[in-house]
């Protein structure tokens, strides 16, 4: 009777060795992707709100001087000022029987912001790249240096300081 049996105890090791030498590793690699994927969306949760404030910034800077700044020190000169970063931009002005103005950027930087605390404009300079503008009253290019950002994020951003643009050449 044992040598019936040997047969089938031995393709049932066999089995047991294959699920061990496949479906172990399987499960790790599932871990270790979902951890690197987590990890990938918390960087771009970051990335995305210093792209955001650094966009608020500039937006604020542009409605109080209806210019773009054209370098990192005038922004840095704008937001270190006494009064500080307005926290809602101004409407623009209305024409004549206008009812009302979709202006395309948000108005106030509750709009803007995420969840997690707002990120200083030092962190946002330091991971955005910015490549500013020669004439002011075209909006400066924001790039995330190859860090990742969370879907849309970066076209949102983009049309927010074109609509700025196209509301200052209209002036």
């Amino acid at each position: 009777m044992s040598a019936l049996l040997l047969p089938i105890m031995r393709g049932n090791k066999v089995f047991w060795v294959l699920m061990l030498a496949f479906v172990i590793p399987a499960i790790g690699f599932t871990i270790i992707a979902w951890r690197v994927v987590g990890q990938v969306r918390r960087d771009a949760f970051v990335t995305d709100a210093r792209l955001r404030e650094l966009a608020w910034s500039v937006l604020a800077y542009a409605d109080e001087a209806n210019a773009f700044p054209v370098s990192e020190a005038e922004l840095r000169a704008f937001t270190s000022a006494p009064t500080g970063v307005p926290a809602t931009l101004r409407m623009p002005v209305l024409e004549v029987g206008a009812v009302a103005v979709a202006t395309g950027y948000p108005l106030t930087r509750v709009e803007v912001t995420s969840a997690i605390p707002a990120p200083t404009l030092d962190e946002s300079l330091k991971e955005i790249e910015v490549e500013w503008p020669t004439a002011r009253d075209v909006q400066p290019i924001f790039r995330s240096k190859g860090k990742a950002t969370l879907h849309g994020t970066s076209p949102s951003v983009g049309e927010w300081l074109y609509a700025m643009a196209q509301r200052i050449r209209a002036r």
